[in-house]
């Protein structure tokens, strides 16, 4: 069974690798003994790297610029097993109430959490194709499967984390760009399973509950965590399992599926 897990061999793409999550990809799949590629609009900084890891400065959205990495990895692996797409994007209307949001708002959202995923799998659908192997991992949310309680937000301190330079906003609001392009993310996660699974593809989705974040006010975290089973959010780290799993050959039936590990928050 241990060896079901092992990454060795496996080259592993992993988009936004310099996000919260997508540095804790990268440095779990290198301990799985994986060929990791982290690619971001910004590297990390040099005391940062993980030793071995691939770092690559991408604008994803620059269709030739992803066509040209494209063929370079091919150029020197001559394969690629592994997608993941670990990305976001937030305009700075994000955490204004809704009848607040600006229409171009709601596009970045829908463009960097939904449009993104798509060229990149579009781009690289049919390596995979040629080699009748791939998993891509798509990074959603159980926003993606539910609604927002915005109560959760108040008392909390979270304006002067994510709105620090607007201090006449008291509370934030999640968008609903959000909801919307992780839903879909998940439904077209589906559709690519189904559309892909005769080349041997897999193409599932992840989607993490709240993950732990430096300076969060007790306020919020009760709040939150008595949304929860486990009445906590989760540790940065705790979603690297998952990864892991659909990354592996331990995962090889698995495809059209989404692994929701949120400590029990869509469970009630």
């Amino acid at each position: 069974m241990k060896n079901l897990f092992d990454l060795k061999n496996k080259i592993i793409i992993v988009f936004g690798g310099s996000g919260i999550l997508g540095k804790e990809f990268t440095k779990a799949l290198v301990q799985h003994n994986a060929t990791v590629i982290s690619c971001d609009l910004n590297i990390l900084d040099k005391d940062l790297q993980i030793d071995g890891v691939d770092y690559r400065t991408l604008d994803v959205s620059n269709e030739d610029d992803l066509i040209a990495f494209k063929d370079e990895v091919i150029a020197k692996h001559n394969r690629i097993d592994v997608i993941i797409n670990s990305l976001t994007a937030k305009y700075n209307d994000f955490y204004l109430p809704f009848d607040q949001v600006s229409t171009e708002g709601w596009e970045v959202g829908l463009k960097g959490n939904l449009t993104l995923p798509f060229m990149i799998c579009k781009t690289f659908i049919n390596q995979l194709c040629k080699q009748k192997s791939g998993s891509i991992i798509n990074i959603s949310s159980v926003y993606g499967l539910v609604g927002n309680d915005q109560s959760i937000y108040e008392g909390s301190n979270l304006h002067e984390i994510y709105v620090k330079d607007s201090p006449d906003i008291k509370q934030i609001y999640s968008h609903g760009v959000y909801n919307a392009a992780k839903g879909g993310l998940n439904n077209f996660t589906r559709y690519l399973a189904s559309y892909y699974g005769k080349f041997n593809i897999r193409v599932n989705t992840i989607s993490p509950g709240g993950i732990e974040y430096p300076s969060e006010n007790e306020t919020f975290l009760k709040k939150y965590g008595a949304k929860t089973p486990l009445g906590r959010k989760a540790k940065k780290e705790e979603i690297n399992g998952a990864v892991i799993f659909l990354a592996s050959d331990a995962s090889s039936y698995v495809t059209g599926h989404n692994l929701v590990v949120d400590g029990g928050f869509t469970a009630w």
